[in-house]
């Protein structure tokens, strides 16, 4: 049988079931996306790689338990992303955080800058935070965990994630400013 023609329900009983072709399927039904997410929060390939393997040997563990009124693509990609804040709070250091005194004031103009600039940019300045603070932004920004989660995840305090969201976002205004300025941009506005 294709697995295109199995629903995610009969994988996860299958799964459940500690049933191999089962765990195959839904491996490579959702291993792509899951990877890029794992991306996000490593951005070397093989670690990237280890990540999703051990994502994948917890979401077989705890199949069981899934709720199948949710969806099994949250129920794995918030799996996938505590064990991607696992890695990171085994393998780095927490002084990889922004500091006040390194973030310049934004330029007045930094919201319209941004909406000039590509997908791409924003993304390449994104991964150029702090690791510390990128992965707080990327929690928050775009994962949407809370403040509280985010302390709890990282081991942190409120305050803190607080303020490296600030100034991650200061520090990103200016340098998409910068580098929109940098790149003979401002020519075309004036």
């Amino acid at each position: 049988m294709n697995s295109s023609e199995v629903s995610d329900e009969e994988l996860i009983r299958g799964c459940s079931q500690n049933n191999r072709k089962s765990q195959e399927m839904l491996y490579k039904r959702y291993a792509r996306s899951l990877y890029y997410l794992c991306l996000i929060y490593e951005n070397d390939r093989e670690n990237a790689k280890d990540i999703l393997q051990e994502g994948f040997i917890k979401i077989f563990r705890n199949i069981s338990g899934f709720d199948t009124h949710n969806s099994v693509m949250s129920w794995m990609k918030r799996i996938i992303t505590n064990t991607a804040i696992d890695y990171y709070r085994k393998n780095h250091s927490g002084n990889e955080f922004i500091r006040l005194e390194g973030v310049d004031k934004p330029c007045p103009d930094g919201e319209s800058v941004i909406s000039e600039l590509g997908t791409e940019d924003i993304i390449s300045q994104v991964d150029r935070l702090p690791e510390g603070a990128r992965k707080i932004f990327q929690l928050h920004a775009i994962e949407g965990y809370s403040h509280r989660e985010i302390a709890h995840l990282l081991h942190i305090t409120v305050g803190t994630s607080k303020s490296q969201i600030n100034r991650a976002k200061q520090l990103l205004r200016h340098r998409i400013s910068g580098y929109y300025y940098s790149n003979g941009e401002s020519e075309r506005k004036r």
